[in-house]
């Protein structure tokens, strides 16, 4: 049995939640699981108490109890599980418990379950700057690969967010977001940049330059689609600390995208500044 939560809009105009269970492509309504409130529910209220409560049985389908509640689904389709994770310190004991109790196979499908659009429980952990909930769902197989449908890694929104903790936690899974790009071709540096995150910046230099005291040129004047480098990001989205930042860690200030904009242009303000550090070098 699949428990899958649903809205279902009564007479008076009131939105209310229920559980359904599809089988064989229809959907029906089952007994709401514990009483007055759902799968789903629980795991947003950090009810471990009642995850707890159930059982290892197999209930078929290749699933028990535990793993059939965690698995149901909201009308967002986020799973009892990703609501926790999406619940702060309200959801971490659901989420140990969870990881604790399922086998490797069910953790690892788990923990990748996208919602529609297409987010997964590491998406959500990392925007919200859960690095505990990061950590765990890293050791269970999480992607850090994973992407949104405008192609942002966990490590986008970690960047863009200035979660620095979180960064440090995908970086010790693996490097290969560091380098991802989105469908406007944006770095995790790039998104760190247009929203002023100083220490995002900082630390994703530093993973670029691997403690080396040269920071890999790459790394600084990698593009976007519109041919800007994280400098002229910053310069363009009035970031002028990021941008001076990233010139001290050696950004080129000459760069200039497709249209041909540079600093001059950009952040005409900054341009003494920039100028004046990169003579510094």
């Amino acid at each position: 049995m699949n428990f899958k939560c649903y809205m279902e809009k009564a007479t008076d105009g009131r939105r209310h939640r229920t559980v359904g269970c599809q089988r064989g492509g229809r959907a029906r309504r089952a007994t709401r699981v514990g009483g007055d409130m759902d799968a789903c529910e629980r795991a947003e209220t950090g009810d471990r108490a009642w995850f707890a409560s159930l059982d290892d049985e197999d209930v078929g389908q290749g699933g028990t109890k535990l793993v059939e509640a965690l698995r149901s689904r909201d009308d967002d389709g986020r799973t009892a599980f990703h609501r926790a994770c999406a619940s702060g310190a309200r959801g971490r004991e659901v989420v140990r418990l969870a990881l604790d109790r399922m086998s490797k196979e069910d953790a690892k499908r788990l923990v990748n379950a996208a919602d529609e659009g297409e987010w997964t429980p590491l998406h959500t952990a990392a925007a919200l700057g859960e690095e505990e909930t990061c950590a765990s769902l890293l050791a269970s197989g999480a992607k850090t690969s994973a992407r949104t449908p405008g192609g942002q890694t966990p490590g986008h929104y970690a960047a863009s967010k200035g979660r620095v903790e979180v960064l440090e936690k995908l970086l010790s899974a693996d490097e290969e977001w560091l380098t991802a790009e989105d469908d406007v071709g944006a770095t995790p540096l790039h998104r760190a940049a247009a929203r002023g995150q100083l220490k995002a910046l900082d630390f994703l230099v530093d993973a670029h330059s691997k403690g080396s005291i040269d920071v890999p040129k790459h790394a600084l004047e990698m593009r976007d689609k519109r041919g800007q480098t994280a400098l002229l990001v910053a310069c363009e989205a009035g970031q002028e600390e990021a941008a001076i930042r990233l010139a001290k860690h050696g950004a080129n200030v000459d760069a200039r995208d497709a249209e041909k904009k540079g600093i001059e242009e950009l952040a005409p303000k900054l341009v003494s500044a920039l100028r004046g550090i990169a003579a510094e070098r």
